[in-house]
């Protein structure tokens, strides 16, 4: 393992309101939809491996029409370019994908058509977290045929299962000299009945991480990266809960490499804590609202070690995450990143660099005395 001193200089080298409204590109700033996107490629060596990470993709409603008229692979179309030149990209699947199942006594109930998920995998996804408060909305039947129906699309899926063991069993990743090892656990449940049990089909929950964290350290020795894939948070809060931060952080003491979330809807912003990065949300990637902000993290390591970390910026433009190549635009989601996040800053390229000022509170608040 890396010292985080030696790691903090390596990346230094490479050069707040809690209730803020989601932030969205300047209209005045946004490319056009039809602009082709950046060639933006996280630099690798030989012995170096690059994991990609999205927020949520929902695929019902009018997102599932779409799907179902043009395909979903086409819904990805804009991001493919990037996704398929890594070597693992994992986003968080919002939503059951079966045709059993009846709707829970919710607000939102979002299923899928079955036949929507291969297009994922032919768009550059490889893996995604079901642990969250939508992939039960059509019952414990509709979540296992999910999951029948993403290994026969080729997705390998985390955080969910016939029981607790098998969903809070982390799926390995054997890239090249790599192994990388994804748990996934949702502290956003509707009830505790959708928390898997040693007889009953359900999710890995976060609420009493013991289980997870004890999970975390098993793999630890299967795995030269442990990625933690968590649903957090509160929906539209642009800054994370004071939970959030100590349960990342009990995470990365447990032997995590990088800790990742969603929920919010909205990005957040990152922290780095003893060397090991934490990016609380992730926002929306393929779903309803047109014209939000969202974005690709993708990360470099050689071994252990975080070599490099950035954030490739997009907008929802009809439910597709499209890469932002206007400069203005992209320079305001990094500026906005950076006013969310706990000593980073983010350079014109998007690369998130650890700063000293400010490691405790986001800079916006710094700034203003908030």
């Amino acid at each position: 393992m890396c010292a985080p001193a030696f790691f903090f200089v390596g990346l230094c080298l490479l050069r707040g309101d809690t209730l803020l409204q989601p932030f969205r590109v300047p209209p005045e700033a946004a490319p056009a939809a039809e602009e082709a996107p950046l060639s933006l490629e996280a630099p690798q060596g030989p012995e170096s491996v690059a994991l990609s990470f999205v927020g949520d993709i929902m695929l019902a409603a009018g997102v599932g029409t779409v799907a179902a008229k043009m395909g979903t692979e086409y819904l990805l179309a804009g991001v493919k370019p990037i996704l398929t030149r890594d070597d693992l990209s994992v986003g968080n699947l919002e939503c059951a994908a079966a045709s059993s199942g009846s709707p829970a006594s919710k607000r939102f109930t979002f299923r899928a058509a079955p036949e929507s998920l291969a297009g994922l995998r032919r768009g550059g996804i490889e893996a995604v977290t079901v642990a969250n408060n939508h992939t039960l909305d059509y019952g414990p039947v509709a979540l296992l045929e999910t999951l029948a129906h993403l290994r026969q699309s080729g997705l390998v899926a985390a955080g969910g299962g016939q029981d607790a063991a098998s969903a809070g069993r982390p799926p390995l990743f054997h890239l090249g000299t790599h192994t990388v090892a994804l748990l996934a656990a949702s502290r956003v449940l509707p009830s505790f009945s959708w928390t898997a049990g040693v007889h009953r089909p359900g999710l890995a929950s976060a609420y009493e991480p013991s289980r997870m964290l004890k999970g975390i350290k098993s793999v630890r020795s299967q795995a030269e990266i442990v990625a933690v894939y968590l649903h957090w948070g509160r929906e539209s809060a642009v800054l994370p809960e004071e939970y959030q931060r100590a349960l990342a952080r009990r995470c990365i003491d447990a032997g995590a490499d990088l800790v990742v979330g969603s929920h919010s809807h909205v990005l957040q912003g990152f922290e780095y804590y003893r060397g090991r990065l934490i990016a609380y949300g992730l926002g929306n990637f393929v779903f309803t609202n047109h014209g939000n902000a969202t974005c690709i993290l993708q990360t470099t390591f050689e071994g252990r070690m975080l070599t490099e970390a950035r954030v490739i910026p997009c907008r929802i433009l009809d439910y597709r995450p499209v890469v932002t190549g206007d400069a203005a635009a992209r320079a305001a989601v990094f500026r906005s990143l950076e006013e969310r996040s706990f000593g980073v800053s983010v350079t014109d390229n998007g690369v998130l660099v650890p700063v000293r000022a400010y490691p405790n509170q986001p800079r916006r608040a710094a700034r203003t005395g908030a």
